[in-house]
């Protein structure tokens, strides 16, 4: 097959040299760099044909920014995985879009179609045999991400091969695809892998009854983890800590019964006590010890304050889900989590459920809920949308906080 016309993607260039400047510079990003990013390159660029017969070429028409490329952006992740990935790489993970072309193999779409792409990178598409959790049906934890027919990398966007969403063109393979029900428009369609995350994360320790239970956070993924117990688990008793007045509202429309506003890292700890019942102490130093406290707690910040908040917001022998993704955390108190035999739960991205029938794909229960759902307000967390030239004002956008700060940024590409 022939090249195609010239696209346009935002490029992001790794190095050792850039990352060491971004974990220097990260913190202070916001300040100095105004969304300025040497390391972003918006480029025009050949669309390449096709690898395969098994192959598609979807049109994103709305891509997410993720706190996950944030992070890599401003040099917040930690290198541990970067033998997984390969630079430089469009990044964008977030992917609802149009079928444009199909290879002579693909049957299970057709041009026109609208889509999620599952942006995980699995054996069968770098031509291996697959690895114990590729046959299992969750390539997240794939044995293989390094290796064969293509460039290393977990998943579409953090591939050297195989450019994410931030682009007006993406090559995926047909078992990535996953077809939008007409019931769902493009502002929620964007948030299924997201809410995914949430999901599989909910489904690995699932509220039991009369459990309480608290999330942290009030970002995209605390937003979507509130929705995904909402969907998924009627009648569990959620309380919500968010830091801003739009946040809390937010929770509580997607079904938090009670939100807290706080900005104080001690909101989950006085959380606790007005709403699951703890009682506090005061020790000779350090911040407020709790006896009792949550039953389950999904700590979905990922931050040194907001897993210190978790550890003591939770009650004895109780459960800490980590859906905030935490990477080098500085000194923490650990005494906690075995005085209290807590369990900290760690959860990654998605895939085949085993405690769904049939062990059904996140993505497809997801849009199932969704279209069981239709007046849960999710498209109110899509709350700003850019062109790729206008990048930088997404990047800032993303980068802001307070009152003024978006939930979801998106690039929108026109058809």
């Amino acid at each position: 097959m022939t090249e195609l016309a010239h696209g346009v993607r935002l490029r992001f260039e790794s190095s050792a040299l850039n990352y060491r400047a971004m974990k220097l510079l990260g913190p202070r990003l916001p300040r100095l760099l105004r969304g300025r990013m040497p390391w972003l390159e918006l480029a025009s660029y050949p669309m390449p044909a096709l690898p395969g017969p098994e192959w598609v070429r979807v049109r994103p028409t709305l891509a997410g920014i993720c706190g996950t490329d944030m992070a890599l952006l401003t040099g917040h992740t930690s290198a541990i995985l970067s033998p997984f990935a390969s630079f430089p790489a469009v990044l964008g993970h977030e992917i609802v879009g149009v079928v444009e072309e199909v290879g002579e193999g693909v049957t299970n779409v057709h041009a026109g179609r609208r889509v999620v792409v599952d942006p995980l990178i699995g054996c069968a598409m770098r031509g291996l045999s697959p690895c114990r959790w590729c046959a299992d049906g969750l390539p997240g934890l794939c044995l293989n991400a390094a290796d064969g027919a293509l460039a290393p990398g977990p998943m579409i966007g953090f591939c050297r091969d195989l450019p994410g969403g931030w682009s007006d063109a993406v090559l995926v393979h047909d078992s990535q695809l996953h077809p939008v029900p007409d019931a769902v428009p493009d502002e929620v369609a964007v948030l299924v892998e997201p809410l995914s995350v949430a999901l599989h994360g909910v489904l690995r320790r699932p509220p039991r009854a009369g459990e309480a239970v608290l999330v942290i956070g009030g970002g995209t993924m605390g937003l979507c983890t509130i929705a995904a117990l909402s969907m998924s688990q009627p009648g569990a008793a959620i309380t919500a800590v968010a830091r801003y007045d739009r946040q809390a509202r937010q929770a509580q429309r997607l079904g938090a019964t009670h939100v807290v506003r706080s900005r104080d890292p001690e909101g989950p700890v006085r959380a606790a006590v007005a709403e699951a019942g703890a009682r506090a102490h005061e020790p000779l130093v350090g911040p407020t010890v709790l006896s009792g406290g949550f039953d389950l707690v999904y700590d979905c910040v990922g931050t040194r304050s907001s897993l210190d908040a978790a550890l003591r917001a939770a009650g004895a022998r109780g459960d800490v889900v980590l859906l905030g993704g935490p990477t080098e955390i500085g000194p923490l108190d650990w005494t906690l989590a075995w005085t209290r035999e807590l369990q900290l739960i760690g959860t990654y991205v998605y895939g085949r459920e085993p405690s769904l029938p049939d062990g059904q794909h996140t993505f497809d229960r997801v849009l199932e809920l969704l279209v069981a759902h239709p007046d849960l307000p999710l498209d109110e967390l899509v709350t700003h949308r850019f062109a790729l030239r206008d990048w930088r004002k997404a990047i800032r956008t993303a980068l802001s906080h307070g009152s003024q700060a978006g939930l979801k940024i998106t690039f929108e590409v026109p058809p």
